[in-house]
């Protein structure tokens, strides 16, 4: 039921990963008492967000290098999706492949009635496959702000005492 999230949270998916992450990041220290088990979570914080801001500082470009490498595997096995333009930022596509389901893209809005690009901040296959028929499209346009190395350099530049 994606029609029911608030697209203004950006996530490809929904699941716990995060707290069986995190389980898997402490379980060595579970067993330690509380003040020494939130002393040992801080140390690992602390080099956690040292290491991204070191990766931050060597990264070039606009966007994050992992979501243009997501954008260039998606934009792979397409073919069952055809483009039916109604103007320079909106087009139909049709799939071929699911009982000719029909999209709408809207490329200027960032929006496709699939609801995948709203959600995700991502380009959806139906988007792609339209902005693969332009010349060489510039990812940094279609992408979300949040997938920026401004917003991650932000998301890391303060520290952990």
């Amino acid at each position: 039921m994606r029609c029911s999230f608030n697209a203004d949270i950006k996530c490809d998916y929904i699941n716990n990963n995060l707290a069986e992450s995190f389980n898997n990041w402490i379980k060595d220290y579970k067993d330690l008492p509380v003040d020494e088990l939130a002393d040992t979570y801080r140390e690992l914080l602390m080099k956690l967000v040292y290491k991204r801001r070191r990766i931050g500082e060597k990264l070039r470009g606009k966007i994050i290098p992992a979501v243009i490498q997501q954008i260039f595997n998606r934009t792979r096995g397409l073919g069952h999706l055809k483009v039916g333009k109604s103007g320079n930022g909106s087009c139909e596509v049709r799939d071929t492949s699911k009982n000719s389901l029909r999209h709408v893209v809207k490329v200027d809005k960032h929006e496709c009635t699939c609801l995948e690009w709203q959600h995700t901040g991502k380009p959806c296959e139906h988007a792609l496959v339209f902005l693969m028929g332009r010349r060489n499209p510039k990812w940094v346009d279609y992408v979300h702000n949040y997938f920026s190395l401004d917003k991650f350099r932000a998301a890391y530049a303060g520290e952990i005492e």
